[in-house]
């Protein structure tokens, strides 16, 4: 399994970039510029990250690989790392490799794209605080 090979700090940065698509992938979701209350957004990083090292090996490692790419390759767009980037700067980056054509970096949003929002909602429905967060977004 993958998630045995990842060094720590290899391990950390993955986690930091999960957090950091999950959080522009809820906002996109929710149409809202922040995120502040906005519960679960940790657990479903967290289940995105081992959805992701879950993957049978070679799938797994290719979209780790493009993950921290992704995370890197904003330096030369935005001027930082994805993760470090501000929540509006990382959801135009998301939409920008989104625009791009299919192929590998097409099934790598569109996994982050269905994933995150799945996972997010799926949280809300069984902690029971679906209706707080639709409640929030519509005032």
């Amino acid at each position: 399994m993958l998630s045995r090979n990842l060094s720590p700090p290899t391990r950390l940065r993955l986690r930091q970039v999960l957090t950091a698509i999950t959080e522009a992938e809820v906002a996109d979701e929710l149409g809202r510029d922040e995120l502040e209350g906005v519960p679960m957004l940790a657990e479903t990083a967290e289940v995105l990250e081992r959805r992701l090292l879950g993957m049978p090996g070679h799938f797994s490692a290719g979209m780790v690989a493009l993950t921290l790419l992704f995370d890197r390759a904003a330096v030369l767009t935005d001027g930082a790392p994805y993760r470090l980037l501000p929540l509006a700067k990382r959801r135009v980056a998301i939409a920008r490799l989104r625009g791009l054509p299919l192929g590998p970096l097409g099934n790598f949003t569109t996994f982050f794209d269905k994933m995150a929002p799945f996972i997010f909602w799926s949280h809300l429905e069984e902690t029971g605080l679906l209706d707080r967060v639709l409640g929030e977004g519509s005032s």
